[in-house]
């Protein structure tokens, strides 16, 4: 229960002795509307069946409350909030750095791991930076990427719109798990 004479917090929803209009919609706990009733016969009525009396929003420009536990309420919204937190899936951006001159063995290596990344739903960025005098295999570095990708064409996809993007001297290319 709320404290007397203590407004509300932020989030809070108005209750008690904090509404401040003086005519009411009210609504019982059960869902039973009882109408149009002033604040502290609304308040009275609440403090009977030691319930709370929460504002809950408007209707025709009058407060809407309803008699409820305010307590088990919050509980209850809490923890749909956290059930529904853990519901939803999380996916994250992947990187896979390569190199021009990558070897077979460090290549296979990285495919198992984009496809477990795959398996789990995460889409991935292949990133290949070429330094100083390697700028020169532009060409070597795109075959690489295109290489890896056709090796992983089974578990990764590309978009229409995804293309070997390269900014400076590095390239990206971001893939994403098929269905």
């Amino acid at each position: 229960m709320q404290k007397r004479g203590f407004p509300p917090k932020k989030n809070d929803k108005r209750m008690n002795e904090t509404i401040i209009a003086r005519e009411l919609m009210v609504i019982t706990a059960t869902g039973e509307s009882l109408g149009k009733m002033t604040r502290d016969a609304a308040l009275s009525l609440a403090w009977e069946q030691d319930l709370d009396l929460v504002e809950i929003g408007m209707q025709d420009g009058i407060p809407l409350t309803k008699i409820i536990d305010y307590g088990k309420m919050v509980f209850k919204q809490q923890k749909q909030q956290s059930q529904n937190k853990s519901n939803t899936k999380k996916t994250e951006l992947k990187t896979m750095k390569l190199t021009y001159k990558i070897g077979d063995h460090d290549l296979d290596v990285r495919r198992n791991q984009a496809e477990k990344w795959a398996k789990d739903g995460n889409p991935m960025k292949i990133f290949l930076q070429l330094r100083g005098r390697e700028n020169q295999y532009e060409d070597l570095a795109t075959a690489k990427i295109n290489e890896f990708v056709a090796s992983m064409e089974w578990f990764y996809r590309k978009d229409e719109k995804s293309k070997i993007l390269k900014q400076g001297n590095t390239f990206n290319l971001v893939l994403y798990p098929k269905k």
